[in-house]
């Protein structure tokens, strides 16, 4: 069966439409045709039927497309591991990883990892805390690094990594001696509090805060990278794991405030797997080593 053949009929059973097949193949339209004929030819039953000036998957068409999309997908992926072969690679690590994680810490511990595990490939699915689990369960990532315990039946996860969650400012352009002293409260009585760009902590935070300062301005972000650039350009204040702070408080693009007004928590990484291969092993211990 032509591997061609296959991925003119997949892209046509997902357009039902030749000439759009065409366009996004690259291919001549009368080329289109003759694939879909010598695949129905080879298959014995007629893939397509017209529907006006249209044409549409037959009950055939519909029942063999997601096994055409299957053959498609294996030979793309044996593709992918005779060219990890060609590069050194014998062993294979998917790792699913939460935004938070991917931008802070995992880029050092990684580079550390490959070059002292050359012969492992290392794939990087970035995908929310919440939906890491999933995706380990189905084995679609082999091992996860999350900000939130799995609740999923089938996973294990392990708390690890003790991470401090710190005040921080947009910079005010002082120094260390002249400045004034920065406080909690100011800023909770003269800017906005940028809140829940981490699942953890902030509903717990949030209620302290309330009690201890009166009508403190919030505003919803979601994402921390986004938290982050909008203190840079003064848009609030926030409370973020100190992990993910580090760089911008060394380069001098916001504050650290130390105060001791509220208990501020501690927020963890958490390891999740369904069961540990030899590569999934080999990471989790390097992976322990390097966050404790």
């Amino acid at each position: 069966m032509n591997i061609n053949w296959l991925r003119t009929f997949v892209a046509a059973g997902t357009y039902e439409n030749f000439r759009e097949t065409s366009e996004k193949l690259y291919l001549a339209q009368p080329t289109v045709t003759v694939h879909i004929q010598q695949l129905e030819k080879q298959i014995g039953s007629k893939l397509f039927m017209k529907s006006g000036r249209r044409v549409v998957l037959s009950e055939a068409g519909r029942q063999f497309l997601p096994h055409a999309r299957e053959i498609l997908e294996q030979y793309e992926q044996s593709l992918r591991h005779m060219n990890g072969f060609k590069q050194g690679y014998h062993r294979k690590l998917t790792l699913a990883v939460s935004p938070l994680i991917a931008a802070t810490v995992l880029p050092y511990v990684l580079q550390q990892f490959m070059k002292d595990h050359p012969s492992i490939e290392v794939v990087v699915k970035v995908s929310e805390s919440n939906e890491i689990g999933e995706l380990i369960s189905k084995n679609k990532a082999d091992f996860g690094l999350s900000r939130m315990k799995s609740i999923h039946p089938d996973v294990t996860s392990e708390k690890t990594g003790p991470d401090p969650i710190v005040l921080v400012v947009p910079h005010d352009g002082g120094d260390a001696e002249t400045s004034l002293p920065l406080s909690l409260g100011d800023y909770c009585a003269h800017a906005t509090l940028l809140t829940h760009s981490h699942p953890g902590y902030w509903d717990d935070l949030l209620i302290e805060l309330r009690n201890r300062y009166e009508g403190i301005r919030t505003m919803v972000v979601s994402q921390v990278h986004i938290t982050k650039r909008f203190i840079e350009e003064g848009l609030g204040f926030s409370f973020l794991p100190r992990s993910s702070v580090q760089r911008e408080l060394l380069e001098g693009r916001m504050l650290q405030v130390d105060t001791n007004e509220v208990r501020l928590p501690f927020v963890h990484t958490y390891l999740v797997y369904h069961h540990l291969s030899e590569e999934t092993e080999i990471f989790k211990e390097f992976i322990e080593k390097h966050m404790h």
